[in-house]
């Protein structure tokens, strides 16, 4: 991933516009994995302590320089998000991912 970020292939606009369109489904996914109860309390911790670390006094003071103040946003949501989905017993998000590609 960080070798795509330096050739700027993350921001090509078609992954952008795909990733826009499955925003929604992934937040299904997001919190229908947070409700659980086979998902390890050890990661469903991960999104609450990335949300605490966005919050402190450092991070804080960054939201204040025009542009790297809304990446550190993007890269830690992104990564804890990341992490969360990776710390997943990998049967139980294809599950739901599964039921959410169907309507259900």
């Amino acid at each position: 991933m960080f070798g795509s970020f330096l050739r700027m292939q993350l921001l090509n606009p078609r992954r952008v516009r795909g990733m826009l369109l499955h925003l929604p489904q992934f937040a299904r996914v997001f919190w229908r994995l947070m409700g659980d109860e086979r998902v390890s309390m050890l990661a469903k911790l991960v999104p609450p302590l990335g949300l605490l670390l966005l919050i402190t006094p450092p991070a804080l003071e960054l939201d204040f320089v025009p542009i790297i103040g809304e990446l550190d946003w993007l890269l830690v949501g992104y990564l804890t998000l990341k992490l969360f989905i990776w710390m997943c017993p990998p049967d139980v998000v294809r599950e739901h991912v599964a039921q959410i590609a169907r309507g259900v």
